[in-house]
């Protein structure tokens, strides 16, 4: 641990980024090594200044077509990261393991205490044996993503955690991003996220959708025994949460087992409030065996709201199978 730390340190104070880290002068990142000097920074985050990255500005500014092949941070990102519409490349394989730790694979592991990332393109692949997210696998308080698209295919291999095109986990919001890429895996998968206890407004994704074995998870969430799975153009699994999915539109094809839906696979819904799914339309293909609807596939919770939502995709399955919901 020793070693490491000092590793760390020398690594953090050999090399230091162009610019100031100020929203006027952002630290510039232009490479490669520009992301691996934000991962040990992030790394020196975790062990020596735990508020390293609060407040610090980033702008990526040119494309990066090297493979970045390990995950930017394996810790929470507290700063604000801008794409200016430039691409990176990745190519991340299944898990990685830091100091004893497993992290699943993603650019970022983390982002929370008002962080945010904006106008970032990511391409290339990502698979994981644990969840995965195109841009970040999950988000948290008071912190935004904005303006992103994801090109990468995305692959989750594990039961109980799946797949997002932008973001696997969402507890905050998610705006006018674009998922692109195909987006696989067992069970709670989604096309921007696939578990939402968030804001997604004015997203769109034309990636194919696939669960090979959606509706299979009936995990306890939050203490009452509720299903927290399915398979979404936009989000696979809506848990308990009031707020907003709004102008969201699917167009590409979305399969599964059950749980399917063209916008939402399952909504549980909040007791307290009324979950709204609002102005969304689906375009895209609908497939699976039961409970598939072209907007939302399972209503778990009488206070989901669909209202304003069309539905203008072919719909197949076997049983409870809706043209806006498929079952209630």
């Amino acid at each position: 641990m020793l070693l490491f730390l000092f590793s760390s340190i020398t690594l953090f104070s050999q090399y230091q980024f162009s610019g100031e880290g100020t929203e006027v002068f952002p630290y510039q990142i232009w490479s490669v090594d520009d992301l691996n000097l934000l991962r040990d920074s992030l790394y020196h985050q975790m062990y020596v200044d735990p508020n390293w990255s609060f407040n610090k500005h980033f702008r990526l500014i040119q494309d990066i077509n090297t493979p970045v092949t390990q995950s930017i941070t394996m810790t929470y990102f507290y700063g604000h990261f801008y794409g200016n519409n430039k691409k990176i490349t990745l190519n991340l394989n299944v898990d990685e393991t830091f100091n004893n730790y497993t992290c699943a694979p993603a650019l970022f592991a983390g982002i929370t205490n008002g962080g945010s990332i904006d106008s970032l393109i990511v391409d290339g692949y990502i698979n994981s044996n644990l969840w995965a997210g195109g841009i970040a696998n999950g988000i948290g308080i008071s912190s935004k993503i904005n303006g992103c698209i994801n090109n990468a295919a995305i692959k989750s291999f594990n039961l109980d955690y799946g797949a997002g095109g932008i973001i696997f986990n969402n507890v905050n919001t998610i705006s006018s991003c674009i998922n692109n890429g195909d987006i696989t895996g067992v069970n709670i998968v989604g096309g921007i996220a696939g578990q939402n206890d968030g804001t997604i407004i004015n997203c769109i994704n034309t990636g194919k959708i696939i669960a090979t074995n959606s509706g299979s998870n009936t995990s306890i969430v939050t203490g009452d025994t509720t299903p927290n799975n399915g398979v979404g153009g936009i989000v696979a699994c809506v848990v308990n949460s009031s707020q907003n999915i709004l102008n969201c539109v699917n167009i590409g094809s979305v399969v599964g087992q059950g749980f399917v839906g063209g916008i939402v696979g399952l909504a549980n819904g909040n007791p307290m409030a009324t979950t709204p799914i609002t102005n969304c339309i689906n375009y895209g293909y609908v497939r699976g065996i039961n409970i598939v609807g072209g907007v939302l596939g399972y209503m778990f919770n009488q206070n989901v709201n669909v209202s304003n939502c069309v539905n203008v995709g072919v719909i197949e399955g076997e049983e409870d199978t809706g043209r806006i919901v498929g079952k209630e």
